[in-house]
């Protein structure tokens, strides 16, 4: 090729080469380029499109105010609930404006940011709880995070002006910086009422409509699922404001403002308030971020409530605020409004305190979690969810909600009547809440959730720090020695314990205390026995002492589940051996004759073979005619302390077959449910290493008082209980008289 040749194939070259490209290009656009039937972003086809132009003029113009004109235009994936013109026209009058130029520009910001959800669903995915990539629940959600969150705003704190923001997490000190605490919109759609077995009037209770089956708060969705290139528009009947927060709305009605002094501790000073707390020293980047969009009067602090409530109100998040689980849940309150409140306070919680600053914290606590649930407590599920203390709502729909309302955080519900919590209701009622019996309370720490729970029935004998203190107690909480009894800290604990267990009394009705006249032994919750006659009461240490204690019976109280006792002293065990119970026992002289020089009993130590110190034992002792019919029928040996080694056996065996181990069983018609009787080893095993049986019947009497009791022997014989000589208090034991002597 010459060089002329090169110069015109060169240019033509680049020309085509350039034509080329132009095509390619071309080529390259037109696949590419947006669809012409793809629809605009949403501000497009609210404002533009032929379905839509004119029916969103009000929407349209608050979203200008607010400055999401360019959003809604362009970026972003969202969820736009749009109230149409005639929406508007019924907000209009319902607040008695003319129209959107009465509108400021702060509820123009409000009205269109809670308007938008996060990302884009339609009525499908709107009922998915979304745990997490490919962890979907259907049909569990009915709340999303919206565009709007509440940000500082200036409150009045103990007289002093003060710019405050809320928690985003539960607990004092857990703020999270990044997360505005945005609030959420709660909707509904009938596959979750299916899901979580409600009916529409579950939702209809809180609106004054009913319910459509796609409703978002109090509006319903007319049009759904209208697709746009960055979102999804669900078109509402009614325009939806930003819902207050539980905090907000409890301050908002004068008819709970006790409630809410209650929560806060308002009686408290903010240094001694363990409730609540203002912090502005943790978080200084608050006060740069918004110090320069709004005139800040002072720090920015973070209003947080103690981690001892079930939630914080004014959290607009849920339990794990870092993830999604405030779609499927939310908090609910109980309120009860300041007339019954106040009756509570004067009747119960105050009678030995005088004034709420007098209440310890943790009784406050307690209080305000009665009226607490982590969890969506619809109006037909009050008995299906549990409070902050594991209760059920004890509420009825129609004669106790007086107030219902669904708000950003949660549900809310004013009442007009406290909770009825186990706590302050029960027979742990009366130590929880008298100063004069703090010990007793501390003491029951481990024991509340039982003594207080109306499943269960008890009698309690109340024990004051005075009563402790005199029999020798001593309590130091915090100190590395907090229990001595006479100044010796070896095992005081576990003595002070076991004569708390004596004073908790198990009854099957709390009518079984109503007669205190009556002779009745009763099981306490360490398994030891109690006994109660003519208006006393004693435990073993108290009859080993010869004094039983006085009831007072004018302050006798029945509570919901059985009756606070009061005497003049403390339930004691016995520091006796068993074996000492039974020689200082007369009714069975003969029966401590035949244990006394038996190979079974240890005179050194006080101690019988096979009878632990700390085992519960029931011995059944022939009386002393019984025993001399044995000698007659040569069934024992004359003589108990005979060296006959044969007759030392016998006198062994005999002995051993009238201890039931591991059970104390009295003639009071429990614990043995069978008519016919139950079945008990003995200590007495055979050769082989099997335990011989009696069999013990203590509801002989149709199960009716006066009890008896009958055991049979392994002959069929059957052996009288003789009752009056006969529930003698052992150490963990009890001691029966027998009007025969069981064979084997």
């Amino acid at each position: 090729m010459n060089k002329f040749t090169i110069r015109i194939y060169l240019p033509l070259l680049a020309i085509m080469m350039s034509l080329s490209m132009i095509s390619c290009q071309q080529e390259f656009d037109e696949y590419y380029a947006r669809p012409a039937n793809l629809a605009g972003p949403v501000y497009q086809v609210l404002s533009d499109s032929a379905r839509f132009q004119g029916n969103f003029d009000h929407y349209l113009a608050l979203v200008e105010r607010a400055g999401y004109k360019e959003t809604l235009s362009s970026a972003g994936y969202w969820t736009v609930f749009a109230p149409d013109d005639d929406a508007f026209d019924a907000y209009f009058t319902e607040k008695g404006i003319s129209g959107i130029q009465d509108i400021d520009d702060e509820t123009a910001f409000k009205l269109v940011a809670y308007s938008l959800v996060f990302n884009a669903y339609d009525l499908n995915s709107l009922g998915f709880y979304q745990t997490g990539p490919g962890n979907d629940t259907l049909s569990s959600s009915f709340r999303r995070k919206t565009a709007y969150y509440e940000g500082v705003t200036r409150k009045n704190v103990y007289g002093q002006q003060m710019e405050v923001i809320g928690t985003n997490r539960n607990g004092i000190g857990t703020f999270s910086i990044n997360d505005n605490n945005n609030k959420h919109v709660p909707y509904f759609l009938n596959h979750y009422l299916r899901q979580k077995d409600i009916t529409a009037k579950d939702i209809e209770a809180f609106y004054n409509r009913t319910f459509s089956g796609a409703q978002v708060d109090r509006a319903n969705i007319a049009i759904s699922n209208v697709r746009a290139e960055n979102g999804i528009i669900h078109v509402l009947d009614r325009v939806i404001e930003p819902l207050p927060n539980i905090e907000d709305y409890l301050s908002s009605k004068p008819e709970y403002s006790l409630f809410k002094s209650i929560v806060e501790m308002e009686y408290r000073s903010r240094a001694n308030n363990s409730a609540v707390n203002y912090d502005s020293e943790s978080y200084p980047q608050l006060t740069e971020r918004y110090g320069a969009l709004q005139q800040l009067l002072g720090p920015v602090h973070v209003k947080s409530y103690a981690g001892q409530y079930a939630f914080a109100p004014n959290n607009e998040n849920f339990l794990r605020a870092n993830v999604n689980d405030a779609q499927s849940d939310s908090w609910t309150l109980f309120a009860p409004e300041n007339g019954p409140l106040q009756q509570f306070l004067d009747e119960i919680l105050l009678e030995n305190y005088g004034a709420l600053s007098n209440v310890p914290s943790e009784i406050m606590f307690d209080f305000v979690n009665m009226h607490m649930f982590q969890a969506a407590v619809w109006p037909s599920k009050f008995r299906d969810n549990a409070n902050g203390l594991g209760e059920a709502a004890r509420f009825d729909l129609e004669t106790n909600i007086t107030d219902k309302k669904v708000l950003s955080n949660g549900l809310f519900y004013g009442t007009n009547r406290v909770q009825e919590g186990n706590f302050f209701f029960s027979v742990y009622g009366k130590p929880y809440l008298n100063p004069a019996y703090s010990i007793m309370r501390t003491l029951l720490g481990n024991y509340r959730f039982t003594i207080s729970s109306p499943g269960q029935n008890f009698g309690l004998i109340m024990m004051s720090n005075q009563q402790i203190v005199d029999a020798g107690f001593e309590y130091n909480p915090g100190t590395p020695v907090e229990w001595t009894y006479n100044g010796v800290a070896n095992l005081a604990f576990d003595r002070i314990n076991r004569m708390l267990e004596l004073s908790m009394i198990q009854v099957n009705d709390p009518s079984e205390l109503a007669d205190l006249s009556t002779p009745k032994i009763f099981e306490t919750y360490g398994g030891e026995y109690v006994r109660i006659e003519n208006n006393q009461i004693y435990a073993s240490g108290n009859a080993d002492e010869g004094i039983a204690l006085d009831f007072d019976v004018s302050k006798s109280h029945l509570a919901n589940n059985g009756y606070v006792l009061y005497v003049n002293g403390l339930l004691k065990f016995t520091e006796k051996t068993l074996a000492q119970s039974i020689f200082d026992a007369p009714q069975f002289s003969r029966f401590a004759d035949y244990l006394r020089g038996s190979l079974l009993y240890n005179a050194s130590t006080l101690q019988i073979e096979g009878v632990g110190s700390g085992a519960f034992f029931t011995v059944l002792a022939p009386s002393n005619a019984a025993i001399e019919q044995a000698v007659v029928d040569g069934k024992l040996p004359a003589d108990p302390f005979t060296g006959i080694e044969l007759e030392r056996e016998q006198i062994a065996t005999f002995l051993k077959y009238h201890f039931v181990p591991r059970n104390t069983i009295v003639p009071d018609g429990k614990k043995i449910v069978n008519p016919n009787g139950e079945e008990f080893n003995t200590l007495y095993t055979t050769l082989d290493g099997e335990a011989q049986k009696v069999i013990i019947d203590n509801s002989a009497n149709g199960n009716n008082p006066p009890f008896t009791m009958t055991v049979r022997d392994n002959k069929g014989n059957i052996a009288n209980v003789v009752i009056p000589q006969s529930n003698v208090l052992a150490n963990r034991a009890v001691i029966h008289q027998l009007d025969r002597v069981l064979e084997y």
